[in-house]
């Protein structure tokens, strides 16, 4: 969407949501030192359970990138102003569905920290938890365009990177 059109509300408030929800992974991470490291420091670095953690990143990224963006072609009909609208309900579900599996993997760090007793783990999944959500969840130019790709494939417009009026310039009179 270019810089200059205007950003629907639909946009604004996905963002405001998402920005919420990713700022929650840093929060817990931080309550979690204090419940897991002030008796032994960080802990030992338990390299087998990181790994373990690492293959969960790795099945979330994959389910992401294979099924997350898929959804079924918009049907013809509706003004572009529904049609708009519906492709937005689409996507925020699409992204809430994402977050869940992306986040999955820094809230199985938690238990798996207090079973090896590693303040690591929570580390290991904060960082690949949020590089994940980053990536695969944030409401940017890439996740919206993957998903109209999805919508339009009938080659009904979606509107969810913009409309056609959006990226006019009206003409110079002189």
């Amino acid at each position: 969407m270019p810089l200059n059109s205007p950003r629907p509300p639909a946009a604004a408030s996905l963002t405001m949501v998402t920005a919420s929800m990713i700022a929650a992974v840093p929060m817990i991470t931080v309550v979690m030192y204090f419940v897991l490291a002030p008796d032994d420091g960080l802990g030992e670095f338990p390299t087998t359970v990181a790994l373990i953690l690492l293959a969960a990143a790795v099945a979330a990224y994959s389910v992401c990138e294979l099924a997350g963006f898929r959804t079924a072609p918009m049907q013809h009909g509706g003004t572009p102003a529904q049609v708009e609208a519906a492709s937005w309900q689409r996507f925020t579900a699409s992204t809430f569905v994402r977050f869940a599996i992306c986040e999955a993997v820094f809230l199985v760090s938690i238990p798996l920290a207090f079973i090896v007793k590693s303040y690591w783990l929570v580390l290991v999944g904060a960082v690949l938890g949020l590089a994940l959500l980053v990536w695969e969840v944030w409401p940017g130019a890439r996740n919206q365009r993957r998903f109209a790709a999805a919508l339009e494939a009938r080659g009904v417009p979606s509107y969810l990177t913009g409309r056609p009026q959006d990226y006019t310039r009206p003409r110079d009179l002189g």
